[in-house]
């Protein structure tokens, strides 16, 4: 995987804040959670949540508001101090932790570990990968719950388009997109132009089917594993455009 510091680079997180954080999405996050809560068959108030790859907090944010005890993890500094700033704005009592996903690690700490909007595969090393879903397992108390939600390979395989362009309120994007290692790796570049300005941003996702993705999580230690296409509960079938995985510890 080349310039596997990618997912480090502050200054790429900040020119894509608004693309990746549209509108748009940050508009449906109230469902999403509602949605996620429902499918884990509830989740009593004043759980703890840990939003691993947190962003800028807009499902930490989320949680707090239906009265769960979040802690946020983020790489981005940046991102943080906004999170930070919405949910002071709000009086949200939420934990913001800068940390790298794959060092960060507390026992028995959480009934729920959420990693969503595909914030997962992103290391060189597929060992770092699985460290990750081991320090989830770790990190939640017994019984406690792990969602993951990613782009699988067979989502990406349906709906893939090797250049698309993007409108948004301050900028427009061309992505495109290269599978990569027969299958194993999908490259993205952006060029997102604002005004005169144009950018250019790289970045690397390894790609797991349900099937590669579930061993994974056996082989971290999680049980009852179940795959949904949508947080709504939907098969993970050729109508999926996303890949919802569950497991307990």
């Amino acid at each position: 995987m080349e310039n596997s510091a990618w997912f480090a680079k502050e200054e790429d997180w900040m020119l894509k804040r608004s693309v990746i954080f549209n509108k748009n999405l940050v508009m449906l996050t109230f469902m999403e959670v509602e949605r996620l809560v429902r499918l884990l068959g509830g989740l009593p108030r004043g759980s703890r949540v840990l939003d691993l790859c947190c962003g800028i907090g807009r499902h930490s944010l989320e949680f707090a508001r239906n009265g769960f005890d979040v802690t946020g993890v983020d790489i981005t500094k940046p991102y943080l101090e906004i999170a930070k700033d919405n949910a002071d704005r709000e009086g949200l009592s939420i934990k913001f932790v800068h940390s790298d996903m794959k060092d960060f690690c507390q026992p028995g700490a959480f009934d729920l570990v959420a990693n969503l909007c595909t914030s997962f595969g992103y290391f060189e090393d597929i060992n770092d990968d699985l460290l990750v879903l081991k320090n989830a397992w770790m990190s939640l108390a017994p019984n406690g719950k792990f969602i993951i939600e990613i782009l699988g390979k067979e989502v990406i395989a349906s709906t893939f388009r090797k250049v698309e362009e993007l409108e948004y309120d301050d900028c427009r994007v061309v992505a495109e997109s290269t599978i990569l290692n027969d299958w194993n790796l999908l490259e993205c570049k952006r060029t997102i132009t604002r005004g005169d300005s144009s950018d250019e941003i790289t970045a690397y996702h390894r790609l797991y089917s349900a099937t590669e993705l579930k061993g994974h999580l056996k082989e971290a230690g999680f049980r009852n594993i179940k795959v949904y296409g949508n947080f709504a509960g939907a098969p993970y079938d050729n109508h999926a455009r996303s890949m919802i995985m569950v497991g307990e510890k």
